[in-house]
């Protein structure tokens, strides 16, 4: 027989053909009925004995299967995949019509492929994985609840607690992974999430788990989910014992493998008390007489469950199939696959087995079965799961196993069991559910928490930003305590105080210390669970607000502009407006206009002769008394004249131009500036400042577009005031500064001359950042607001920064610029032009004179003067010779030469004389230049030295152990994209390696190929017979579910497999660890994935799927990998293995009725482009769609060489992912190659090519290069027989001719190990077996096909550079860093699709909204087609415009329409899910925060008081208010003390300051006090009195002209006055105070403040606020009104500014929007109001609404802010003090001095006249005559003095002479 089959065989099958055909249908004698599972398991060992009962009583029942016997064949798989896949073919051997089993899932998918090949029913009573669907597995069947239904009895178990997180701890098997993600969809529908997964190998020991639930405590969640399979040494709960988590703080809870486990063992006291606390799931068998007789029947057996009732039943449902099938005359029949006979010739002879014929009918029958068992019914749906899932809720404490509760998916929860109430409907809200009792762990019965901030030993850890600059706000101490302080802390810890739960805590530090750190990268570090908080002054900004939760605001901010102003320093005002260069040159001027004067004076006018020292005075003393018009000289000159005429006019100028900025300095302070605000820095192109490691850079680059190359980063204050002072022009010099507003308080308040200009914009608050959804961020946001509401808030700030700047001096008043030189240029060129022209003319015509008079020494009879021959001596006496000439007077000049002209006049005495040589003017000019020559060094060329890249080894083994040739195996689908270009290139690859004399040497590589044909099937048996050539390693397959199948061969052979194109990231090295991939993992192309709908903002995907072990589980990680984003899929559509184009039209149609219109498709390239057909049919490739294909499409596309422009047209608008390889010569001589490679091969349609190839291509080099490190490390290639596989040898199956590569594990390690560079790239694994650095192309498709738009790289995130040249810089995946090309999106569109459209069949939110009867501005019913309208509900409604995703909404009124709504009601109703959010002027405030959750603030609010202001009356003494009592003081006394040093002074000199004393008073007080109008009649004479009149005469210019500014001010300003001053003189009265009706200001007022209520009175609208305030408290209305700032400034402008703010705002709140409790939408809208306020839209509605027809000032003017007190001019008075004191010293140093030598003379008389005196004249006396003698001489005058001194002196010298002439 040419098919090899056993002849004895062939004959009986057709004897049996021959027999059966003629007779019809004959019921068989025996139907065999197969049975694999593990023995020794919990569930194995009940379901044995039960599979047994049940057998045994369908045999005893002659109603089922009459006299056909129905025969088990059980066969143990040993927990073991590839044991249970050869049981099963063991007992397909005996040709059974169906298999009962496995237990494991992960067994039951291998046999689930194998019963769809041999079609056979494969019913499983215990395998749960509910991805074992009708889908992909058309053969099986399952007669017990899947998990699907426990995970959604374990979400309501969640949510009926209240928890939102929980951590989960599952097997990593197909039970495990496919349960939690199973568990993952449903808490999604709750709102709630997995935050961390833990999954444990099935082989995990004791340490693995202990690290495992260790690292999972260092997380906040304390609710764990465990679901594995049974385990009787419930190991999990002794490590967690060990571990200490099995305390009051933690939840457990288990699937029911825990209530398996329990029923089927005897629990002692050890182990329940281990297990005290736990809930878990038991699968409900309801009460009935069937049950309990199976029960007594098997009561020795102990190991009893629930899989035991569900095994039994099992076999009863076979049994009725059977017997339905047979009454039908269907015969049992079976014959041989054709895809097995071709495995005819090997060694396992698989081609015995036989496929069941009549499986599909057998199947439908038993779908239809009917029937109630043990375990309740047994009917199945169209999911071919059975009808009902029940499930009680057990409890363990110290006494046993407790029943609280029951569970079923019509009922909920329930202590009443489930069969009594299916006739209910499921309870809608959790208080109609109950449930008995709970122990929790620790033996308590109050409910954990669910979750910890941290505990003492794993604190929380909170990083703060070490600040270089600005350290007021945070700042780590550089000493030896480290110690943490500033605003922000002391604000944290002080909300600390009000969270009810103990919060440990560490800080660390962020930054070197040297500058400021980088807020986002902190932020990004609390995103990726770096650090659990950051506290600092961290801005809210919309970037940082999608990565982390923020509390609410802490402190208001906003971004200002800075630019340099005036100096703050009051002391110097009177300097202020001149600059201190103009200054300088005014000085400067007066001395030059001095020495020009003196010049053209000084020859003609005697007032400018005399002394020298005379001469230097009167010089001064005229130049600045010009400056009063009080210079006492006259000039005479007419240059001088014209030079006085000018001065006097540029000091009129000056003087009127510094009276007018001094004006302007104490009035208005209004800047003028090119720069006014941030719209004016905008336009200019000026280099602008900022904060260095705040958002400030991201928002000017991004939000404004400026340059930045304009943007100077600055680190501190000093850096802020060197960068403003050196301005826009010089290197590191800024116009301007943009900052945040607490920063700028502080600058300004430690550096003078700098203001803001423009208003504050982009309002922001800081606030303290959590990781996502950390409870922490809720509980501290209330916090924060009591502390506001406490007004502790403001005490922390004041205790802060009031010792510099506080937030009550909020009101800037920016000074005018000071008077520049340049402004005064233009004056001073004219008269310095003027001047020179007229010192040029003088000096012109001193030369003149100077050379006629030397002719006139040279003609006349004068001696001529001797000259030295020496030309630099006769320079000297020639230039010393016109100085003296010059010097002399004008008359005597010109008398001489009116001589010499007369005397010329007679020519007798002419006299020749030879004319002196001329003189020559040397004049050496030396130049010095200086070069500097750059020398050139030239550079060492270094030789780059490339390594191998590989180990060196030893050649310790020789030649000879090395095998003459090594096979490989190569397991994929021919007939494929993929197996189309992989097979030319693994014979391409063999050739190669085999050439290459350098790799294997002597050594041949073969490869062993084999058609897996897409069946799971048929891969398992191709993987069999691969693995019977001995194979050293598998390469393949490029299925996913088939990898699955075959892993478990490759672990149990020792066999590494290597896929190229299995991409399922479940295929992990913990329950694979043979399992290698040489492609990337689906992993992290789901993350780019995830990635690029974060790029574009969208929020929801839908994912279309194959439901296959690659759909599911890939899209499972993308879901993962979206909710790190915070983005989810919306919609997950299974497509079946194979589906026809009408499936697909139908699951495409049901999608387009999701709001996303973002389609993630995930599909095998064979099939996938169908889907973009019926996509194009159903119009869903237009204008608003988005989809996003991964590798599969261009793997499609690659494949095909002529592309049909049909289908270009047809993908027109996809973005399509593709594993990138980069550029290489290798790589592109591959290419060259493929053509020639493919011509070997039957070529098709398609050139075959694509990135697979090359992955291949590098596989097999893989393989070739790791054997050679193998071989040369002295290994060897054996193989030896599987004890396991020897039990089969009775079987005609001969699976014992598979072999164990002995060397397996070794070799893994080798391949594992590998480093070198291939066609792919570089090739290295990291420690999960996956390829390092991988790398995606982002493809666009249009009509000229794929267009490459950018990359994708774990490393950099999206860049439009290839990764490879990133991999040297750091990583960085910042958001502000991803960069992508232009995409054209379906419908050739280039602007980016919304991604969502308003569902038709969507529930809408519901919005409550209050009627407001008063400030309708805010909010209001209305007409439109919102019916409401205001300025809350334009924020509301362009805030739900920025979701990246539809909300639909309807608005509901809330209130009456007759009074204000309370708003706490309206809150409640939010609360109790009457509303879905409260949308109004609702202010965010403690008690609200506990019960819903409040968006960021739309607008900032705070209670402010209002009270009724009157002006002040005109007094008739106003015209003393621009000086304070003590400056009239100060200078009235000085005034005085002027006129008495003057009259000290002048005395002695001056005639004007003697005579009488009565005279000598009067002229003293009308001297001093006519200078204050610079009239004084009295001449100053003496040289120090003319001094200090100068400085007085300066002070009073000062004093008058700040006398007038001041009294402008004044004037100008309307003085408002009010009895009320703020709310502490409010609070002390006992008046009557207005509130809004409504409103929380209530409350406060009495909470907080603790006001009688009999005090506190409402009124309604704005009418009564008028009229309560007009009336007055006596007139039975209030003394003020407290009311929240936005409906005051309302007020004051409606009542034209009739009232005014008294006080400071005292409690900072802000209005927000009001969701249901752990409403995602709070955040999302929280981020879209930040983004709002980001663009300036914010801004624009509020004036849209909130432009006010009068814009009131809020607060009093206060008078005295005008007054100048004597602050401002202590410091001129210290001058002229100093002056005074210096001129009276050398007053009284001059009379003493003269004094003492008029004394001198009469010394010796005196003496003499003393010695003859009577001794008893006293010292008293000739002290007081000294006295006398001193007051004498000061009354003389001063000619007097030197009169009698000159007499002294004469008298003196005579003396001498006589002496000397005496002998």
């Amino acid at each position: 027989m040419g098919l090899g089959i056993d002849p004895s065989v062939a004959i009986m099958a057709l004897i049996v053909a021959i027999l059966v055909v003629p007779m019809g249908c004959q019921r068989p004698q025996v139907v065999n009925l197969g049975a694999v599972f593990t023995f020794d398991s919990v569930i194995g060992r009940a379901a044995k004995l039960a599979l047994e009962a049940a057998v045994s009583d369908v045999n005893a029942d002659t109603s089922v299967l009459k006299d056909t016997e129905l025969r088990l064949l059980m066969k143990d798989s040993s927990c073991n995949v590839f044991h249970g896949s050869f049981g099963a073919f063991e007992v397909l051997e005996k040709e059974v019509v169906a298999v009962i089993g496995p237990l494991s899932s992960s067994v039951a998918h291998t046999l689930s492929d194998i019963a769809k090949g041999l079609q056979f029913p494969l019913v499983s009573f215990a395998a749960t994985d509910p991805t074992l669907s009708a889908l992909q597995f058309p053969f099986f069947v399952r007669t017990t609840p899947n998990d699907a239904h426990q995970m959604s009895a374990l979400v309501d178990l969640i949510s009926f607690h209240g928890w939102k997180e929980v951590i989960s701890v599952y097997s990593d098997d197909e039970l495990g992974r496919n349960g939690v993600s199973a568990l993952d969809d449903e808490l999604y529908k709750k709102r709630s999430r997995i935050s961390y997964k833990v999954p444990l190998s099935v082989h995990s020991d004791d340490k693995s788990i202990t690290d495992a639930l260790n690292k999972s405590k260092s997380l906040g969640p304390r609710v764990y989910i465990l679901h594995f399979g049974p385990d009787p040494s419930l190991r999990i709960f002794s490590i967690a014992q060990k571990l200490q988590m099995m305390t009051n703080e933690y939840v457990w809870l288990a699937t029911d493998w825990l209530a398996v486990t329990l029923d089927s063992s005897f629990s002692d006291k050890s182990t329940l008390k281990r297990l005290e606390g736990v809930v878990g799931l038991r699968q409900h068998i309801p009460e009935s007489v069937k049950m309990h007789q199976f029960t007594r029947k098997l009561q020795s057996n102990r190991s009893m469950n629930a899989y035991a009732f569900h095994a039994y039943d099992t076999v009863w449902m076979i049994a009725y199939g059977i017997e339905k099938m047979l009454n039908e005359g269907i015969n049992i029949t079976f014959s041989y696959s054709e895809k097995l006979i071709q495995a005819q010739g090997s060694k396992l002879h698989l081609e015995r087995v036989k496929i069941f014929n009549s499986g599909k009918l057998l199947l439908e029958k038993l779908l239809q079965v009917n029937f109630t068992g043990i375990a309740g019914q047994v009917q199945f749906h169209s999911g071919r799961n059975v009808i009902g899932c029940d499930y009680e809720i057990i409890n363990v404490d110290k006494t046993g196993v407790h029943t609280v509760g029951f569970w079923s998916k019509h009922g909920g929860f329930s202590v009443v069991a489930p069969e009594t109430r299916h006739t209910r409907k499921k309870a809608g809200f959790v208080s109609e559910e109950k449930l008995g009792n709970i122990t929790w762990p620790g033996g308590g019965r109050e409910k954990p928490r669910g979750w910890v901030i941290a505990d003492s030993s794993n604190p929380l850890k909170i990083v703060i930003p070490k600040r270089v600059s600005f350290v007021e706000f945070v700042t780590e101490e550089n000493n030896s305590t480290h110690r943490i302080k500033g605003l922000c802390i002391d604000i944290f810890t002080e909300a600390l105080k009000f969270v009810p739960y103990s919060v440990p805590y560490i800080f660390e530090s962020f930054g070197d210390g040297h500058s400021s750190p980088n807020y986002n990268q902190m932020i990004q570090m609390v995103a990726d669970g770096v650090y659990d908080a950051a506290v600092g002054d961290i801005a809210i900004v919309p970037t940082r607000s999608k990565l982390v939760d923020f509390s609410q605001p802490y402190a208001s901010t906003g971004l200002v502009v800075v630019i340099p102003a005036n100096d703050d320093n009051a002391t110097w005002i009177f300097l202020r407006p001149f600059t201190m260069r103009l200054w300088c040159v005014v000085v400067a001027s007066f001395f030059c206009i001095a020495v020009v004067i003196w010049i053209l004076e000084h020859r003609i006018n005697e007032d400018f002769r005399g002394p020298p020292r005379r001469q230097l005075i009167t010089m001064i003393l005229f130049s600045f008394s010009t400056l009063f018009k009080r210079n006492q000289e006259d000039t005479i000159s007419n240059l001088a004249r014209l030079v006085m005429i000018v001065w006097l006019f540029l000091l009129m100028v000056l003087t009127a131009s510094y009276t007018a900025n001094l004006t302007s300095i104490l009035t208005v302070q209004q800047l003028p500036s090119a720069i006014t605000g941030i719209d004016s820095l905008r336009a200019s192109e000026v280099p602008v400042g900022y904060q260095s490691g705040t958002f400030t850079l991201e928002y000017l680059t991004y939000s404004l577009g400026m340059a930045r190359s304009r943007l100077v980063p600055l680190e501190s204050t000093e850096e802020y005031e060197r960068a403003l002072k050196l301005g826009p022009t010089a290197f590191g010099g800024v116009a301007a500064i943009v900052d945040e507003l607490p920063y700028i308080e502080l600058f300004l308040a430690e550096r003078a001359g700098f203001k803001i200009v423009g208003e504050p914009f982009m309002h922001r608050g800081w606030g303290f950042a959590f990781k996502r959804d950390s409870p922490l961020a809720i509980d501290m946001s209330t916090a924060i607001l009591k502390l506001a509401e406490t007004r502790k808030l403001q005490e922390i700030r004041k205790r802060w920064l009031c010792n510099t700047s506080c937030s009550e001096k909020s009101d800037w008043k920016p000074e005018p610029n000071q008077l520049h030189l340049k402004s005064f240029k233009g004056l001073y060129l004219v008269c310095v032009a003027i001047t020179v022209s007229a010192f040029l003319v003088f000096v012109f015509r001193m030369i003149r004179q100077f050379v006629r008079y030397r002719r006139m020494e040279r003609t006349s009879s004068m001696p001529l003067a001797s000259w030295s021959s020496s030309p630099s001596m006769r320079l000297r006496e020639l230039v010393f010779g016109f100085v003296e000439f010059v010097d002399e007077k004008e008359e005597a000049i010109k008398r001489m030469f009116r001589r010499s002209d007369d005397s010329s006049n007679n020519p007798s005495h002419v006299v020749e004389v030879q004319a002196d040589s001329e003189m020559e003017l040397l004049v050496m000019i030396r130049a010095v230049s200086m070069g500097f020559v750059l020398l050139c060094v030239s550079g060492l060329w270094v030789l780059p030295t490339e390594g191998a890249g590989r180990e060196s080894f030893s050649r310790n083994s020789s030649s000879s152990s090395r095998p003459n040739s090594v096979n490989v195996g190569a397991l994929f689908t021919y007939d494929s994209f993929i197996g189309r270009a992989a097979k030319p290139a693994f014979m391409a690859a063999i050739d190669d390696v085999n050439a290459d004399q350098s790799i294997l040497r002597r050594t041949k590589l073969n490869i062993v190929f084999h058609d897996s044909n897409c069946s799971g099937f048929v891969g398992t048996m191709g993987a069999l017979q691969v693995m019977e050539n001995k194979v050293v390693a598998a390469i393949g397959p490029q299925s996913s579910g088939i990898g699955h199948i075959i892993s478990h061969v490759a672990n149990e052979l020792h066999v590494p497999l290597l896929s190229f194109a299995a991409t399922d990231p479940t295929l992990s090295s913990l329950q694979f660890p043979y399992f290698l991939r040489t492609t990337q993992s689906d992993y992290f192309q789901m993350s780019a994935i995830a990635d690029f709908v974060s790029y574009w903002r969208w929020r929801e995907v839908v994912a279309i799927f194959v439901d296959d072990e690659y759909g599911r589980n890939g899209i499972s990680v993308l879901g993962d990998a979206l909710a790190k984003k915070r983005a989810k899929i919306s919609y997950k559509a299974a497509l079946t293995p194979g589906a026809d184009n009408s499936g697909i039209t139908d699951l495409l149609a049901s999608v387009n009725l999701m709001e996303s219109r973002i389609f993630v498709v995930h599909v095998n390239p064979d099939s996938g482009l169908n889907i973009f057909s019926a996509a194009k049919s159903l119009g869903m490739m237009g204008s608003g769609y988005v989809w996003i294909a991964t590798d599969w499409l261009l793997t499609a596309l690659d494949s095909v060489e002529t592309v049909d422009p049909k289908t270009m047209d047809l993908l027109q608008g996809v973005v399509a992912f593709r594993h990138y390889t980069p550029e290489s010569n290798k790589n592109r001589r591959f290419r060259a190659r493929w053509k020639s490679l493919r011509s070997k091969e039957s070529s098709g349609d398609d050139d075959g090519f694509n990135s697979y190839a090359m992955y291949a291509y590098d596989t097999v080099w893989l393989v070739a290069r790791a054997l050679e490190v193998f071989f040369s490390q002295g290994n060897t290639v054996s193989f030896s027989n599987d004890p396991n596989l020897r039990k089969t040898n009775g079987s005609n199956i001969k699976l014992s001719a598979l072999s164990v590569f002995n060397e397996g594990e070794r070799f893994l390690q080798v391949i594992h190990d590998m480093n070198y560079t291939g066609l792919t790239g570089l090739i290295e694994f990291d420690s999960e077996k996956n390829r390092k650095n991988p790398a995606y192309d982002i493809l666009n498709i249009n009509s000229r096909g794929p267009q490459r738009v950018g990359y994708w790289s774990n490393h950099s995130g999206f860049s439009v550079e290839p990764p490879e040249t990133l991999y040297s810089k750091p990583p960085n995946t910042s958001a502000k860093h991803q960069r992508l090309s232009e995409i054209i999106w379906p419908g050739e569109v280039t602007k980016p699709p919304r991604g969502w459209v308003f569902p038709d069949n969507g529930e809408p939110l519901k919005i409550g909204v209050p009627n407001r009867v008063s400030y309708k501005n805010y909010v209001s019913k209305d007409n439109n087609s919102l019916g409401v309208n205001g300025y809350c509900i334009d924020i509301f409604e362009a805030a739900i415009q920025l979701l990246p995703y539809p909300v639909p909404r309807t608005y509901i009124v809330y209130g009456d329409g007759k009074r204000n709504p309370s708003y706490d009601n309206l809150i409640s109703e939010v609360a109790a899910n009457n509303f879905d959010v409260a949308v109004g002027d609702v202010t965010i405030v403690t008690n609200r925060t506990k019960f819903v959750d409040f968006t960021q603030p739309f607008m900032e609010s705070g209670l402010v008081v209002v009270a009724p202001v009157k002006g002040a009356k005109s007094s008739p003494w106003s015209f003393l208010k621009p000086f304070t009592v003590e400056m009239w003081a100060v200078t009235g006394a000085f005034f005085l003390f002027v006129g008495a040093i003057i009259w000290i002074l002048e005395h002695r000199f001056n005639e004007e300051f003697r005579g009488p004393p009565r005279r000598q008073i009067i002229t003293v007080f009308w001297f001093s006090f006519s200078t204050m109008f610079f009239s004084q009649r009295e001449n100053t004479v003496s040289t120090l009195g003319r001094f200090v009149l100068l400085i007085w005469l300066f002070v009073v210019l000062i004093i008058n002209s700040s006398y007038t500014a001041s009294l402008t001010s004044i004037l100008t300003v309307q003085q408002l006055t009010s009895r009320i001053e703020g709310m502490d003189s409010l609070i002390a009265s006992n008046e009557p105070i207005g509130v809004q009706d409504g409103t929380f200001a209530y409350k406060y007022l009495v909470n907080e403040l603790n006001i009688p209520p009999s005090r506190i009175i409402a009124l309604k609208d704005e009418e009564e606020y008028l009229s309560a305030l007009q009336l007055g408290p006596g007139g039975g209305g209030v003394a003020a009104i407290v009311d929240e700032l936005p409906y005051i400034k309302t007020l004051l402008s409606n009542s034209n500014c009739n009232f005014r703010t008294v006080g400071q705002e005292f409690t900072r709140t802000g209005w927000g929007f009001a969701f249901q409790r752990d409403s995602p939408l709070a955040v999302d809208m929280s981020t879209a109001i930040l983004q709002l306020s980001e663009e300036g839209k914010l801004e624009n509605i509020r004036k849209k609404w909130l432009t006010y027809s009068h814009e009131c000032s809020m607060q009093i003017a206060d008078t005295e802010n005008y007054q100048i007190s004597i602050q401002s001019f202590w410091g001129l008075f210290l001058i002229c003090g100093i002056v005074w004191f210096i001129v009276l010293t050398l007053f009284c140093w001059k009379v003493f001095w003269q004094c003492q030598k008029l004394r001198t003379e009469e010394e010796g008389d005196e003496v003499r006249a003393s010695e003859e005196a009577s001794s008893s004249r006293s010292g008293r006396s000739l002290r007081a005559a000294s006295f006398k003698d001193l007051i004498s001489v000061v009354d003389k005058r001063e000619i007097e003095i030197k009169e009698m001194l000159k007499q002294k002196s004469s008298k003196k010298l005579k003396a001498s002479q006589s002496l000397a002439e005496t002998p």
